[in-house]
C-alpha cells in the first residue's frame, strides 16, 4: 500500500506538471509571422481578385499557418468550381518574406473554360394555373448562355418553389437536377415540379399569450381558418405581431404531415417582453452653439389598458449654458447666462384602429426651447437678445404598414402614415425684452409621409435602399396661421463594397417650401422686401421673418452638413428680432457687421452625402465621408454655385443603442462656392471657424449617437 501510494502521488505529480507546461504553451505569445497582404490574382486575365465573397471566406487573415492555407487555397478552387469554372487549379501559391515578422502570400488562379447553362426546361408548368405559371416562369434566373452558378441554381430552385407555396399550393416540391457535360463545357438544367395538392388553412392556435389578450392578436395575425394558404402571407403575419412590440419573439409553425386533408393546421408560438419600462439617464452636447447638460426620465407600457395599446411618455429637463465660443480658437468664454429647457413629450398608439393592420396614433408634446446661434467674434453676449419659444404641439394619425417581401435576409416594407397636425409657438426672451411685431404663430396642416425600406438593417444597415417623402399642406382652414406647402423627398442607399464588413452609404435629400402668405417683406423684389433691407426691426418685417424661423430650411449639423454649424449653410443676413441692442443694424449703417447677421432659412433645400464604412478591431469602426449641401431663397430653384463641399475621417464605436460616432469635417479650400475665394457675410461666412484658430484648418468636430444616416 505504501508503494502504491507513493506511485500515485508520483503519478500525479507528473500529471500536473505536464497540465502546467501546456497552460503556459498555450497562454505564450505565438511566435508565427504577421500576413500582411494577400496578392490573389486570376492568371486568364492578369486581374486581381477582389470578390468580396471569396476573400472573407479565406481563414489565412492575421497569422501564417502552412495548415491553414493549404485549405485556403483548397476552398478558393471549390469557390471557382461552384461558380461554374470547374477546372479551376490553383497554379501558385508562393510565401515571400517581408521583414522577420510579416509576410506577404501570392496566390494565381487559373479559372479555366466555364460551363455555360445550354438548356433550362420545367416539366409540369403547364399544368399549374395560368398567374402561378406566369410566376413560375419569371422565377428562371438562370437562363441560356449564362455560366452555370450553383447558387443562382439554388436560388431558381427555391424561387419557384416559393411561387408555388406563396399561391396555395404549401406540399409543393421541387426536384432540382443538373446534368453537367465537362467536355462540351455545357450544362442542362432540369427543374420538376410537384405542386401537390391545393390547401387552406387549418385550426389556428396561439400559443405563449400570459398578459396580452388573444383578440387583438388574432386581429393582427390575419390568418383565419379556411382561408388560402400562402406562405409570404405567412412571413407577413409573423412580422407584424413583432411590431406590436409586446413579443420578444414570434414563431409560426405549420403542421405538413396531412397533405391528404389539403389543409395545414397553423400554431403560433409567442414570447411576451417586457411590457412596462422605465429609464432614468442623462447626457450632454457640446458644439459651436452650446454646452447642454439633460436628463431624461421615460416611462413605456406597451400594452396599457390592454388591447396591446402602447403608452409612452418622456420628460427630457436640462440646461444651457450660454454662451459657449472660442473666441481666439483655444479659450472658451465663461458663461454668462443659465437657460433653462424642458421638453415633455406622450405618444399613444392603438393597434386594429380600422382594421387589423392599421394603427391610430396620438402624438402630443410641450417644448420650452432656447433659438441659439452662434455668437460673432467680439460680440457681448449681455447685449445678445436670446430668443426662446414654449411650442405646444399635437398629432393625430393613422399609420399602416405593407410588408412587400417575405425574405428574412432582405425584407420589404411600405409605410404609410398620414396625420392631422396642429401647433402652437409663443416666443419669450431668456435675456432682453420681446420685440414689436414678434407674435405666437400657429401651424396646422395635414401630413403625408410615406416610407420605403428595404435595408438590410435598420440599425446598420450594409445594403438596400430607404426612400421616404414628407408631404405638408398648411393652410388658415385648418385653424392656423402660416398657409404653404413642403415637401421633402430624402433617398438613401447602401452597396456592400466586401460580402459582411464595407459598405458605401449614400443620401441625397431635397426640400422645397411654396409659402403663400409669409408676407412681401421676404421678397427681395418689392418694395416691402427693399424695407426690410433697410429697417430689420420693422414689426412687419420681424413677423414674417419669424415664419421663416418656424418653416423655412436650413442645413448643417451632426446629422447633415458635418463641416458647419446647426442652421450655418444658406442665406445670412439682418433678423430683426435678434439685433442686440444699442447696435444700428439699418442698411445706411450695417455694413456687414456681424452682431447683425443671422441665418435666415431658405424656400429651397438639397443636401448629398457619401460614406465609406469599415470595420477596424471588434465594436470599433472608421468611416471616410464627404458632405454637400445648399438652401436658397428661391422657390424651387436648385443650384449647386455653393456646395459647401465637406469631407473628413470619423470613428465608430457600436453600442446597444447604435454607433457612438466622432466625425472630424474639413471645409475644402475653393469647393465652397464655385469661383469664389470663400463663403461672403451674407452666405455665412462668420458662422464658421477654424480648430484651435488656425487659419489653414477650416475643420469642425462632431460627437453624436447613431449614424449620421
Amino acid at each position: 500500500m505504501p508503494g502504491a501510494l507513493r506511485r500515485s502521488k508520483s503519478h500525479l505529480l507528473v500529471a500536473v506538471g505536464l497540465s502546467l507546461c501546456a497552460a503556459c504553451g498555450q497562454s505564450s505569445v505565438s511566435t508565427r509571422p504577421r500576413v500582411s497582404g494577400i496578392d490573389l490574382r486570376d492568371t486568364d486575365d492578369a486581374r486581381v481578385v477582389d470578390d468580396g465573397a471569396l476573400l472573407d471566406g479565406l481563414a489565412t487573415t492575421d497569422e501564417y499557418d502552412p495548415t491553414l492555407l493549404s485549405r485556403d487555397l483548397e476552398r478558393i478552387e471549390r469557390y471557382y468550381r461552384a461558380r461554374g469554372y470547374y477546372e479551376a487549379k490553383v497554379r501558385a501559391a508562393r510565401v515571400l518574406q517581408l521583414d522577420g515578422r510579416h509576410v506577404k502570400i501570392e496566390i494565381r488562379v487559373a479559372r479555366g473554360v466555364p460551363v455555360t447553362v445550354r438548356r433550362v426546361d420545367i416539366p409540369g408548368v403547364a399544368n399549374l394555373p395560368p398567374l402561378l405559371t406566369k410566376e413560375v416562369l419569371q422565377a428562371r434566373t438562370l437562363k441560356v448562355g449564362d455560366v452555370f452558378d450553383e447558387a443562382n441554381f439554388n436560388e431558381m430552385k427555391a424561387a419557384i418553389l416559393e411561387a408555388q407555396q406563396d399561391r396555395g399550393f404549401p406540399f409543393a416540391k421541387v426536384d432540382a437536377k443538373a446534368h453537367i457535360d465537362l467536355i462540351e463545357h455545357r450544362a442542362d438544367v432540369t427543374m420538376t415540379l410537384q405542386p401537390g395538392p391545393e390547401a387552406t388553412y387549418g385550426a389556428v392556435s396561439i400559443e405563449g399569450l400570459k398578459s396580452i389578450p388573444e383578440g387583438p392578436v388574432r386581429d393582427t395575425l390575419k390568418i383565419r381558418e379556411g382561408g388560402a394558404y400562402s406562405r409570404s402571407d405567412l412571413a407577413s403575419a409573423q412580422r407584424a405581431l413583432l411590431n406590436l412590440g409586446v413579443f420578444g419573439t414570434v414563431e409560426i409553425r405549420e403542421d405538413l404531415t396531412h397533405p391528404e386533408t389539403n389543409r395545414v393546421p397553423i400554431a403560433v408560438v409567442v414570447r411576451e417582453t417586457e411590457l412596462r419600462t422605465l429609464r432614468l439617464g442623462g447626457g450632454a452636447d457640446f458644439s459651436v452653439l452650446r454646452l447642454n447638460l439633460h436628463l431624461g426620465v421615460g416611462w413605456e407600457h406597451r400594452n396599457f389598458l390592454g388591447g396591446t395599446r402602447h403608452l409612452a411618455l418622456n420628460l427630457t429637463p436640462g440646461i444651457d449654458l450660454y454662451p459657449t465660443r472660442f473666441p481666439d480658437g483655444s479659450t472658451p468664454l465663461k458663461p454668462t447666462r443659465v437657460l433653462v429647457e424642458n421638453s415633455l413629450q406622450l405618444k399613444f398608439k392603438q393597434p386594429s384602429f380600422i382594421e387589423s393592420r392599421t394603427a391610430g396614433t396620438i402624438d402630443a408634446s410641450y417644448n420650452i426651447l432656447p433659438v441659439l446661434y452662434p455668437l460673432p467674434a467680439g460680440t457681448d453676449p449681455s447685449t445678445e437678445r436670446i430668443l426662446g419659444y414654449q411650442t405646444i404641439s399635437t398629432a393625430l394619425g393613422l399609420e399602416r404598414q405593407f410588408f412587400l417581401s417575405s425574405s428574412k435576409s432582405w425584407p420589404g416594407t411600405l409605410t404609410v402614415a398620414t396625420s392631422y397636425n396642429w401647433q402652437a409657438n409663443f416666443p419669450f426672451t431668456y435675456q432682453l425684452d420681446v420685440p414689436a411685431g414678434l407674435t405666437h404663430v400657429r401651424v396646422a396642416f395635414p401630413a403625408l409621409v410615406t416610407t420605403l425600406d428595404f435595408r438590410d438593417d435598420p440599425v446598420q444597415p450594409h445594403r438596400g435602399v430607404y426612400l421616404t417623402n414628407t408631404l405638408q399642406v398648411a393652410d388658415r382652414v385648418f385653424g392656423g396661421t402660416v398657409s404653404d406647402v413642403k415637401i421633402q423627398p430624402e433617398l438613401r442607399s447602401y452597396f456592400p463594397l466586401t460580402k459582411k464588413s464595407v459598405t458605401l452609404a449614400t443620401r441625397l435629400t431635397m426640400g422645397f417650401l411654396m409659402p403663400r402668405d409669409y408676407g412681401n417683406t421676404l421678397k427681395t423684389s418689392t418694395a416691402e422686401g427693399q424695407e426690410a433691407v433697410a429697417n430689420p426691426e420693422d414689426p412687419d418685417v420681424i413677423s414674417d421673418q419669424q415664419k421663416l424661423l418656424l418653416r423655412a430650411f436650413y442645413s448643417g449639423g451632426t446629422n447633415s452638413n458635418r463641416g458647419y454649424p446647426l442652421r450655418g449653410i444658406g442665406p445670412h443676413g439682418p433678423v430683426g428680432f435678434l439685433v442686440p441692442v444699442g447696435v444700428d443694424c439699418t442698411a445706411a449703417a450695417m455694413k456687414n457687421d456681424p452682431a447683425c447677421i443671422r441665418p435666415l432659412g431658405g424656400f429651397t433645400l438639397w443636401e448629398a452625402s457619401l460614406e465609406v464604412r469599415f470595420p477596424l478591431s471588434g465594436a470599433l469602426g472608421a468611416v471616410a465621408f464627404a458632405d454637400a449641401s445648399d438652401v436658397s431663397r428661391s422657390i424651387g430653384n436648385i443650384t449647386f454655385k455653393v456646395p459647401h463641399l465637406s469631407i473628413g475621417p470619423g470613428l465608430r464605436y457600436l453600442t446597444p443603442v447604435g454607433p457612438f460616432r466622432l466625425d472630424i469635417a474639413y471645409r475644402v479650400p475653393g469647393a465652397q462656392a464655385i469661383g469664389q475665394d470663400g463663403l461672403t457675410v451674407d452666405q455665412g461666412s462668420q458662422d464658421v471657424s477654424n480648430l484651435f484658430g488656425i487659419s489653414w484648418l477650416p475643420v469642425a468636430v462632431n460627437i453624436a449617437l447613431g449614424e449620421a444616416f
